[in-house]
């Protein structure tokens, strides 16, 4: 009796709502790690194996994302009017930023029209301007940025904010996410499994048909699928692992249950790390299996590596880390012509001949990101998430489709 309920409190208390901190504070590690990639100018970071072979670390955004919506609202979306709410707040979580975003790339791309235009900025070799006939920055781009469509295989190649293409093939996602709860719900083993064989199948397809885990535009919701669902199978296994871990935790002392569990966190984080630097190519579809692993170890909260991602500072990067993502390319942009244009008049033609240069100036860079996105989560993300949460959008498009014409009784 008492057995039984000791292990009915331990899974009671696994399955209670949570705030995942140290995957949290992953998620604003990785999008500093992000900003970082996309400088241009040189430093001992962006040059290193982490880096360089660091855009499969984008999937773990997604499996972030797997993770947290089938732990949030795998039970909780039933019904046809449930997975229409939750596509109405995912859609309010990414699209006043993105919107946001596009208008200020536009502007920019108009920028670069008149700079020439009058003759500020010079041609470079091979450019096309934006609007330009083979150029990037297209109307029918703009326009698939405005339906989320812009990396859904309408493209050939990125377009505008290019980070954005993320947020494109996890929008449509959620749909099929949303169907697979409606009218496929898993919730035995077997189902799990079947889900596993399928993103083992597409990895191996896409291992096929591309070199490395580095595309976007073309198959970026194909990456987006394997990288979410590995992150459903580890909620679904949290779930089943964390009574069990819970029941264990009580017959230690929590000293050398601490130790026990930060050893472990030190080893997934490790495995984690080697696996980006000295795993490239092909090597990169097995990323379902490493980041399983990392998710369902770091969810529990439990040695010193957790404690450390929960820290305050840590969580207040995590808050705005979406910000971070979504306005960092324009800032690298210009803090690049600031490298190439005006550095060397100030510091000499060799101030970044060892990289140091470089190194110094991620300093101001990354201060000057943050900054930015502080106030675009808190002037942007946040008062478009509650408006578009506000309105009612069934009854306005009802209004609009039964709207008699002119004249008709």
């Amino acid at each position: 009796m008492g057995i039984m309920s000791t292990a009915n409190r331990a899974y009671d208390q696994a399955l209670a709502p949570k705030y995942f901190g140290a995957l949290d504070g992953f998620r604003g590690v990785l999008a500093i790690m992000i900003a970082i990639y996309h400088t241009i100018w040189p430093t001992h970071f962006n040059s290193s194996d982490l880096f360089t072979n660091g855009p499969v670390l984008v999937d773990m955004f997604f499996v972030f994302s797997g993770f947290l919506m089938f732990y949030l609202y795998g039970a909780k979306i039933k019904t046809r009017a449930d997975g229409i709410g939750f596509i109405k707040r995912r859609f309010a979580r990414i699209y006043p930023l993105h919107f946001f975003m596009l208008i200020v790339f536009t502007l920019y791309a108009c920028a670069r029209v008149v700079a020439h235009a009058i003759g500020i900025a010079n041609y470079e070799p091979g450019e096309i301007l934006p609007f330009q006939p083979g150029a990037v920055e297209s109307f029918g781009g703009f326009i698939s940025h405005l339906t989320l469509t812009h990396s859904m295989g309408v493209n050939d190649a990125l377009t505008f904010n290019p980070p954005s293409w993320t947020v494109s093939v996890e929008f449509w996602a959620y749909f099929v996410f949303v169907a697979m709860l409606l009218w496929a719900r898993p919730f035995k083993n077997w189902h799990f499994a079947l889900i596993a064989a399928g993103i083992a199948v597409l990895y191996f397809w896409l291992s096929r048909i591309k070199p490395n885990m580095d595309f976007h535009y073309d198959y970026g919701f194909w990456r987006c699928l394997g990288g979410f669902y590995t992150g459903v199978i580890a909620a679904y296994l949290y779930g089943k692992f964390a009574p069990l871990l819970l029941a264990g935790q009580q017959k230690l002392s929590g000293r050398v249950f601490g130790v026990l569990a930060s050893l472990n966190e030190m080893i997934v984080l490790s495995i984690m790390i080697v696996f980006v630097i000295f795993f490239p190519g092909k090597a990169q579809f097995f990323i379902a299996p490493v980041a399983l692993l990392f998710v369902l170890v770091f969810a529990f909260d439990l040695g010193v590596i957790s404690r450390f991602m929960a820290t305050r500072p840590l969580q207040y990067i995590a808050r705005i880390s979406y910000s971070i993502y979504m306005v960092h390319v324009l800032i690298s942009i210009f803090f690049s012509i600031f490298a190439e244009r005006i550095l060397p008049g100030l510091a000499g033609p060799n101030w970044n001949a060892t990289e140091v240069g470089g190194d110094l100036l991620l300093i101001p860079y990354l201060a000057t990101v943050i900054f930015v996105a502080h106030f675009t989560y808190k002037y942007v993300e946040m008062p478009g998430r509650k408006a578009v949460l506000a309105y009612e959008f069934r009854p306005k498009l009802r209004k609009i489709f039964t709207r008699q014409k002119p004249g008709n009784p």
